[in-house]
């Protein structure tokens, strides 16, 4: 069986990608070893039919001569599945000298069951003739097209319960009553979110049922509940959201404000809840895409000139030129802000003003003293100020997931904004880039790679979208290819410094110096031959040449460039800085860590590496644990290195899903295994 061949499909509420021996359903996720796959996936194309020994043998094991534990290994692999997935998937019955049987799990429902058109079998046969249209066509966007396609259209569904009066006069009912219903009416716009009517949620509420039995009773499977407090004027709402299935509250806030200013108290608790519940419907809860917000043409109008400047404004940092870069980011502003006094929720121009306010790119913005966190926050507030205006917007849902995977970390919650992004809106470009990214920060390096080839095809001219291309090639393995690509790229671009450092990057996280001279080679030789460099790119080619004599012995040179940088870094308030150099100033500690310790200076590099990731900067993803380029085997070896690791519940996830993604073989392992990279 040629797992890569076969398409996406579901067993309940379980989706199954055999291409990538992933299976995921809602809150979890599991990578299944290939021969655990093969047998799922024979199973389940037999619908329900008992498949032999024999023929698992035959079909999984290429008909080879295997022991009865071999098969029993991978039938308890797929108990355990079932086990863990909580029988929202398939239960595995064996049936006596004869074989086994896969078959819906009752608390899949009949819905999950589907119809023909979700049937493994019937997909098998109407997608085996599509998959030779699909290799002739390059792969990535038909079967991405597949696999975000809705299949089950049921809706998460949310009751929303009357909020309590803290206030302590019964007269102020009025007060909590009316707020729950206007933030009960907000969610009520949310894709794929089913509220029901207060006329059934208020008076079963009123019964003092316990939470669990008014669940059960209005088939509810999330809760939100709320307090108000009112006192001299000061309002305070407390919202909660709860599993009742679990038990467990999953989320709760609380939002402060003036009986003078409702409107302002009531946006903003609409905003949290909506924002806390849009990282938890993924696509198959959404039977068509919403309808589009209607817009103003001037407003039109400015922002597609505000969203042209921003990307301009992003080139022309990547390549030195920040003055002209500052001009484009003020223009953009002044464009996204004329288009919000005409259109104070407009969506895209709210996003134009998040994406500038996150890089501080504007000279006003730039001369704030303000960290990168503190940027990140005050970008957050306006995309939930856009999500306000349109829960459904897909362009809205990946800036929130984005903020998610670069600042919070919480993989999941970004993982459904950014699916649901892209199946509400296939060709946004934004949303494949952001996932890609996300994906290969997780080790899903050729999932990754998909979403990365469709930002090719998609945006083919942008500089700053095109180098997701070579990161993700770099980490599924596809060294060579990486290579070219970033040669092509810097052959476009010859004063493209931010490429230069990128690859004189990888390079060194190599160790490998024959790579390194090339690199100088290509640029002082070919690239500016006869001609005079930018001071950025010879400062660039020095750096190299004190790596080269560093990974030689000789680190002295490089030791004193980083200690300079990092002084600077820290004695000239670069830090405050969003964006250096086309990269977030805090991504350069990542960096001057990489260099330290290949440059021998172990207990520096950890010190750097410490701070990068309190700032949140997985910058060098290869660099990371189980990544194909990690950090040198001194580093390694020092207990400090592994507790960074764990130092935060988060990041453990992230290593672990990099192991397991590494053992799936989603992501290549390290590059220098078995070569002499001094060569």
């Amino acid at each position: 069986m040629d797992l890569a061949a076969e398409a996406t499909f579901h067993l309940g509420l379980l989706e199954v990608s055999p291409p990538t021996c992933v299976v995921t359903w809602p809150g979890g996720r599991k990578v299944l070893q290939p021969r655990v796959m093969q047998v799922l996936v024979m199973l389940a194309h037999a619908c329900g039919a008992v498949v032999s020994r024999d023929a698992l043998i035959a079909e999984c094991w290429d008909g080879r001569v295997v022991g009865e534990d071999a098969i029993t290994r991978v039938m308890v692999q797929l108990r355990r599945l079932a086990q863990l997935t909580d029988g929202l998937g398939y239960e595995l019955e064996t049936i006596p000298r004869v074989g086994y049987r896969l078959a819906l799990a009752d608390a899949a429902g009949p819905a999950a069951a589907g119809s023909g058109r979700d049937n493994p079998i019937s997909r098998r046969a109407a997608l085996a003739g599509g998959a030779m249209a699909v290799a002739l066509a390059g792969g990535g966007a038909v079967l991405l097209r597949d696999r975000w396609r809705p299949t089950h259209y049921e809706p998460l569904t949310l009751a929303v319960l009357p909020f309590s009066n803290l206030s302590g006069d019964p007269r102020a009912a009025y007060l909590s009553l009316g707020l729950t219903r206007a933030v009960r009416d907000a969610l009520s716009r949310v894709g794929g979110l089913r509220v029901i009517a207060d006329t059934s949620s208020f008076p079963l509420a009123e019964r003092k049922l316990s939470l669990a039995e008014v669940a059960r009773r209005l088939s509810a499977d999330l809760l939100l509940s709320g307090a108000v407090t009112e006192s001299a004027g000061a309002v305070r709402i407390s919202l909660e959201l709860i599993d009742p299935g679990a038990g467990v509250q999953v989320w709760s806030q609380t939002q402060n404000g003036r009986l003078d200013d409702l409107f302002a108290l009531l946006d903003g608790a609409s905003a949290a809840a909506t924002e806390a519940l849009a990282g938890r419907i993924g696509p198959d809860r959404l039977h068509a895409p919403p309808a589009l917000r209607r817009r103003d043409p001037v407003v039109f109008r400015n922002v597609l000139e505000a969203e042209d400047l921003l990307q301009r404004s992003r080139t022309l940092r990547m390549i030195g030129r920040d003055a002209e870069g500052n001009d484009a980011a003020d223009r953009a502003w002044d464009l996204a802000q004329a288009a919000l006094r005409i259109d104070q929720g407009d969506v895209a121009a709210l996003l134009v003003i998040a994406n500038l306010t996150r890089n501080g790119w504007t000279r006003a913005l730039a001369a704030q003293p303000a960290t990168i966190a503190e940027r990140a926050s005050a970008a957050a507030d306006v995309i939930r100020r856009a999500l306000t205006s349109d829960p459904n917007d897909p362009a809205a849902l990946t800036a929130l997931g984005d903020y998610y995977r670069r600042f919070d970390w919480r993989w999941t919650e970004a993982e459904n904004l950014f699916r649901r992004a892209i199946s509400a809106n296939p060709s946004l470009t934004d949303a494949h880039w952001a996932y890609g990214y996300e994906l290969g920060e997780l080790g899903r390096a050729k999932e990754g790679l998909v979403h990365a080839r469709e930002v090719f095809r998609l945006d083919p001219e942008n500089p700053y979208r095109r180098v997701a291309l070579p990161r993700l090639l770099y980490l599924a393995g596809e060294r060579d290819a990486a290579l070219k690509r970033y040669d092509l790229e810097l052959a476009a671009g010859p004063a493209n410094a931010f490429l230069i450092r990128e690859i004189y990057l990888m390079h060194l996280a190599e160790a490998n110096v024959g790579a390194l001279r090339r690199l100088k080679a290509n640029v002082t030789d070919e690239l500016w031959r006869g001609r005079s460099m930018p001071p950025t790119i010879a400062a660039l080619i020095a750096r190299t040449d004190a790596a080269i004599a560093a990974l030689g012995g000789a680190p002295g040179d490089l030791l004193s460039m980083v200690d300079a940088d990092v002084a600077a870094f820290d004695g000239a308030g670069q830090g405050l800085a969003a964006t250096q150099q086309g990269r977030a100033s805090v991504d350069l500690l990542f960096i001057y860590a990489m260099e330290y310790a290949w440059s021998g200076a172990t207990p520096r590099a950890l010190d750097l590496l410490a701070r990068a990731l309190a700032g949140r900067s997985l910058y060098w993803v290869a660099s990371l644990p189980y990544g194909p380029a990690e950090f040198p085997q001194p580093m390694r070896s020092d207990p400090r290195y592994a507790a960074l690791w764990r130092s935060d519940a988060r990041l453990a996830e992230l290593i672990d899903s990099r192991r397991a993604a590494r053992a799936a073989g989603q992501m290549t392992g390290p590059y220098r295994r078995g070569r002499d990279w001094r060569a």
